[in-house]
């Protein structure tokens, strides 16, 4: 192969660095060339592994690894099935000879590991974690429609228990912070800087030369107990129940929760190796189906466009508004938010109710959060001034008139909604934009009150 997605270093003291580097991509994912990568790599461990004292993996990237391969996911028909099986009972395979090796592995994360990356670390021996707060760490899947599908739940299940890891990893796909990832007990280690978390790698090394897993070693019982412990075994039925709560009663839409709830149930009542065939089954059946892949596509390929500003008109089509003084109506906790928040970013604003005390009362808010500001030396005393002079409570529409942004904040109902807009428009300029803060209601809908639904959008 003329490519190769991970680079192999090895020192005087027969430790191999296993550096992932994918040089297709800014990023680490398991893509074929991952995948091939790998099977020569482990091929070569066991070939070599008599010359070797440890393996530490690591990533040249700025995140550690990505995860899985999406865009390969996002392709998977139920007529793949058999295939998508194969690739994930390979990448498994792979994982687990790193585990079996005979020699300490540890994993040095330099940045960011979700889903197929944290489960890469999470086959080694030890992990630890570059203390960095721009990096997550986490088993997402279940956002995406999926389960962890490369060893993930088994893992998980077997390092933190049943229901510590369907409540703290897998069921709602929590992305954590180095430190609260530790806390939970998906990562061992700490590092200040890249050196320093080399340098641990290679001093646990040394100090573990016969580092198993836990779930190798004779004696092994699972944190919490199995499913057949009587104590675990008597909450075990309220599982589902409290599920369809969580879910709302739409259990029936969503069935990854369902599936990474019953691997890991069902994977903790077998050994490890067949816990991987559960796994793996449950994995297969979420990936071919539809949910899952509009779940991708909406919230992976679809927010990136989004982000990407995909979606925005161009500035021919709709011209940059520059917003001098914005009118809010209704001085509730979301009108006095973004009147507090405008005037900090040095926007006039009318603040506007149907009663003069309640729009006072949110001018006051403002005032509170000012007087904070200055007790505790974040603003002096004149700018805190100048800050709440922009805000303007009132009762008067007319005030109003020279607005460049008017932002409905009332209660959610339509009605109301309609009114309070129909009154903007009655004293409004003409290229007013005209926002509603709703949550819940249409925009295209609320637009209808407007006289120039085009200059009406939605803002929260």
């Amino acid at each position: 192969m003329s490519q190769s997605a991970i680079r192999w270093e090895q020192d005087a003291d027969q430790i191999v660095t296993l550096i992932l580097d994918d040089p297709t991509q800014s990023a680490n994912t398991m893509n074929a060339l991952y995948q091939q990568s790998m099977a020569e790599t482990v091929k070569r461990l066991q070939e070599e592994k008599k010359n070797i004292r440890g393996v530490i993996i690591t990533s040249a990237k700025k995140t550690f690894f990505a995860g899985g391969d999406l865009k390969m996911l996002i392709q998977a028909q139920p007529e793949h099935a058999a295939e998508i099986a194969a690739g994930v009972d390979e990448i498994k395979r792979q994982l687990r000879v790193i585990e079996t090796l005979g020699v300490p592995v540890v994993a040095a994360m330099n940045g960011t590991a979700l889903g197929g990356g944290l489960e890469i670390a999470l086959a080694c021996h030890h992990r630890i974690a570059l203390d960095d707060t721009r990096a997550e760490y986490g088993l997402p899947e279940v956002t995406l429609g999926l389960l962890p599908g490369g060893g993930g739940v088994v893992r998980v299940v077997r390092m933190l228990g049943i229901q510590n890891a369907l409540m703290n990893v897998l069921m709602q796909g929590q992305r954590m912070k180095a430190a609260k990832a530790k806390e939970v007990g998906l990562i061992d280690d700490l590092a200040s800087s890249t050196d320093d978390m080399m340098t641990k790698a290679k001093v646990w090394i040394g100090a573990h030369p016969q580092a198993k897993q836990p779930w190798d070693l004779s004696g092994y019982k699972m944190p919490g107990g199995t499913p057949s412990t009587p104590a675990l075994a008597m909450n075990l039925p309220a599982f589902p129940s409290n599920l369809r709560k969580q879910l709302k009663g739409a259990h029936a839409h969503y069935p990854a929760p369902a599936a990474i709830m019953a691997a890991a149930v069902e994977g903790a009542q077998v050994d490890v190796d067949n816990a991987f065939k559960i796994e793996g089954r449950y994995f297969v059946k979420l990936a071919t189906g539809a949910v899952s892949k509009n779940m991708i596509k909406a919230f992976f390929f679809d927010l990136q466009k989004i982000n990407a500003g995909g979606s925005r008109p161009s500035s021919t089509e709709c011209p940059p508004v520059e917003c001098r003084k914005v009118g809010i109506l209704g001085a509730g906790m979301m009108g006095q938010g973004i009147a507090y928040v405008s005037a900090m970013a040095g926007i006039d604003v009318v603040l506007l109710d149907t009663d003069q005390a309640a729009a006072e009362r949110g001018r006051q808010y403002s005032r509170q959060l000012l007087d904070k500001r200055v007790s505790k030396g974040r603003m002096n005393a004149e700018k805190a001034a100048v800050t709440l002079n922009r805000i303007v409570a009132t009762t008067e529409y007319a005030q109003l008139a020279d607005c460049d942004l008017v932002i409905e904040a009332v209660f959610e109902n339509r009605q109301i909604k309609a009114d309070v807009t129909e009154k903007v428009a009655a004293v409004a300029r003409k290229d007013l934009l005209m926002a509603s803060n709703t949550s819940t209601l249409p925009i295209s809908s609320l637009a209808h009150a407007y006289p120039r639904p085009e200059r009406f959008i939605g803002l929260h």
